[in-house]
This record gives C-alpha cells, sequence and structure tokens, in this order.
C-alpha cells in the first residue's frame, strides 16, 4: 500500500471516530432530560415552569449530533438546584408521536422550542440560536435573567403589594396567612411561606425592613458566596420581595368603601406609580 492510500485511510478512520464521538442515539434516556409522550407532555410541561423540548426523528443525522450536548446540557441543569428548580429540559420523539410535532408545528428535525412560564403551553418560541451545550445555557440564563417574578404566587401578590401601605399591619399579616394556608401547589406552599415570613419581619422590625432585606440578598447573589440550593433559595426570595415593592393593587379592598375612602385609595395608588 502506498503513503498516499495509507494517508487517506488514516484520515477516514479518523473522520469516523470523530463522527461517532459526536454523535449519539437521541432515543436515549439523558440525565436530566425528560422523554414525553402525548400522555406525559401536559404533566411536564405546564407553564409552571420554563421548558426546553426538543422535537427529533431518531433517524435525523441533526438529532444524533445534537443528542451529546444535550445530554451535557441535561447533565448542567440537574447539577444547578437554581437552574433545575426552574427550567424542564425535556425531548420528543416526534416521529413516532406526529400528534404532538402536528401540534406545535413541528415541519423538520430536530426542531427546539422554548415554553415560558406562565405563558399558555400552545405558544412557545423556536430556539434559533447556537446548538451546543454552552449556547443552550446562555439562552436559558438569559430568559431566566428576564424572569423575575418566578418565586411569585397570584394569590399573594395583591395582599403583598398592599401590605407596606397597610395602617394596621398585624391584620394584613393575618390576611397573608390565611391566603397562603388554601394553597395547594407544592411550590406556590413553599414560595407563600416566604411571603409569610417577610411580612413578619416587617411587622416586628418596622417599614423599612423590606428595602434593606432586598438590598442584603442582592449583595449575597451578586458576591457569589452562595451556591446550589442556597442560591436557589436566595433567588426565590428576591422574586418574592418584588411583590412587596410593586404599587398596591387596590380593588380587592374596595368592597364596603365609601366613596372618600375610595378617592383616597385611588390617590395613593396613583402616588405609588409615579
Amino acid at each position: 500500500m502506498d503513503h498516499s492510500k495509507a494517508a487517506l485511510l488514516a484520515l477516514l478512520a479518523l473522520t469516523a471516530a470523530a463522527t461517532c464521538h459526536c454523535s449519539g442515539d437521541p432515543t436515549e434516556a439523558l440525565t436530566g432530560v425528560h422523554d414525553l409522550t402525548p400522555d406525559t407532555f401536559d404533566k411536564f410541561v405546564t407553564g409552571g415552569k420554563h421548558a426546553l423540548v426538543e422535537f427529533y426523528a431518531p433517524w435525523c443525522g441533526h438529532c444524533k449530533h445534537l443528542t451529546p450536548e444535550y445530554k451535557k446540557l441535561g447533565a448542567e441543569i440537574t447539577a444547578d438546584p437554581k437552574l433545575s428548580s426552574r427550567v424542564v429540559i425535556a425531548k420528543v420523539d416526534a416521529d413516532a408521536h406526529r400528534e404532538l410535532g402536528e401540534r406545535f408545528g413541528v415541519t423538520g428535525f430536530p426542531t427546539l422550542k422554548w415554553f415560558s412560564r406562565g405563558k399558555p403551553t400552545g405558544a412557545p418560541i423556536d430556539y434559533s440560536g447556537g446548538r451546543t451545550a454552552d449556547a443552550f445555557m446562555t439562552f436559558i440564563r438569559d430568559k431566566l435573567a428576564e424572569d423575575k417574578g418566578f418565586a411569585r404566587v397570584p394569590a399573594l401578590d395583591r395582599l403583598a403589594s398592599a401590605f407596606p401601605h397597610e395602617a394596621d399591619k398585624a391584620g394584613a399579616l393575618k390576611a397573608l396567612e390565611t391566603a397562603a394556608k388554601e394553597l395547594t401547589d407544592a411550590d406556590e406552599v413553599a414560595h407563600g411561606k416566604f411571603y409569610v415570613k417577610f411580612a413578619l419581619k416587617a411587622l416586628e422590625k418596622g417599614d423599612d425592613y423590606l428595602a434593606k432585606e432586598t438590598a442584603r440578598l442582592e449583595r449575597i447573589m451578586e458576591s457569589g458566596s452562595v451556591g446550589g440550593a442556597k442560591a436557589a433559595e436566595v433567588s426565590a426570595k428576591l422574586s418574592v420581595l418584588g411583590a412587596f415593592a410593586e404599587p398596591p393593587k387596590f380593588l380587592g379592598h374596595a368592597e364596603g368603601r365609601s366613596e372618600a375612602e375610595l378617592a383616597d385609595l385611588v390617590a395613593d395608588l396613583e402616588s405609588a406609580e409615579e
């Protein structure tokens, strides 16, 4: 065998090895990545958390090349509670489950879609960025940074926004405690405890407690001194504190008020929004 043929065979062998190293089986179970079907899709992609979903076909070459990067992404998300508590990473065999592909307008493979927290699951956005774990992580972190209200509980927000302006803070605290006890969703129950805790501390320490606590927690996050589950907790607390800083939503206080009292409430609201 001459040198040129030997060199060509060596090059082909290296190319084949690289191809094997950079591709995988899209149907493989991946750590941190949920395999979804028509029966399970709506149980995982609920709008309660953000979700990145890959729609693939087992025979698709690009899907095979994506698999190692998606595997790396799943592992990285799983290793960081601050991310895993807020994001679902999933994949769908849209060749086997064509109804899911049709439901979300999938016309080619792989298709990646981002389902935002708090938005209807029928209105995802197409992911069009790079197809590496690093690119996915950058996209996800950017989306999470935009979503500061991730730990908010709608049933408690009105009470929290009104709390700093209430004359009867003990009564306002009791209203928060009562509303928190009525929560049933596990995440809302956990975050509801923060609402009650902050209101109690504000009652004990004074009106400036909420602003001081927000500043303290922001310094902790900026310092990078906490990680893992603790960082996730601090992020959730900052999210909840945002509810107390919002202009008060007085609509729920209108019943039984005189016209003069309602006028005062409207004036307070307008002043808070300035």
